[in-house]
């Protein structure tokens, strides 16, 4: 990994909305390895109530099994009162790499988009990024 700071993300809650429990499990793991507290979650139920109860900085979506699953979600928060969440900044990742896709997923309310695998350091950075804080 390029990111040197181990502490990158120390101090800050991910929430993961994700369906395939291996890619989960390994994007936890690193997260964690540089200090995230992270929030895990299938169900789009359950990500809006941890959003609201846990107040994540970042949220991580996948768009790859289910898409409508993770657009309803993302509607669903952008639809919130601002002090439920409704601003939290949010990256979706997918295995569709064509223009129209990431179009649709900005257009949609994420910030970022990144086609599946992704360098998780850039995804690490990408968190740190989209919640103000900056490497040492």
């Amino acid at each position: 990994m390029q990111t040197e700071d181990l502490q990158l993300l120390s101090g800050l809650k991910v929430l993961i909305m994700y369906d395939e429990p291996e890619a989960l499990d390994v994007t936890k793991q690193v997260l964690s390895f540089y200090g995230a507290e992270v929030i895990t979650c299938a169900e789009v139920s359950e990500g809006l109530e941890r959003l609201q109860t846990d107040k994540p900085d970042v949220i991580i979506c996948d768009l790859g099994t289910f898409p409508v699953k993770g657009y309803q979600f993302l509607w669903a928060v952008r639809n919130l009162p601002m002090d439920k969440g409704r601003d939290t900044p949010a990256v979706a990742l997918s295995v569709w790499s064509r223009k129209e896709a990431r179009a649709k997923a900005i257009k949609a309310g994420f910030q970022r988009y990144f086609c599946k695998p992704v360098q998780l350091s850039v995804l690490v950075e990408t968190i740190a990024g989209l919640a103000g804080k900056q490497p040492r």
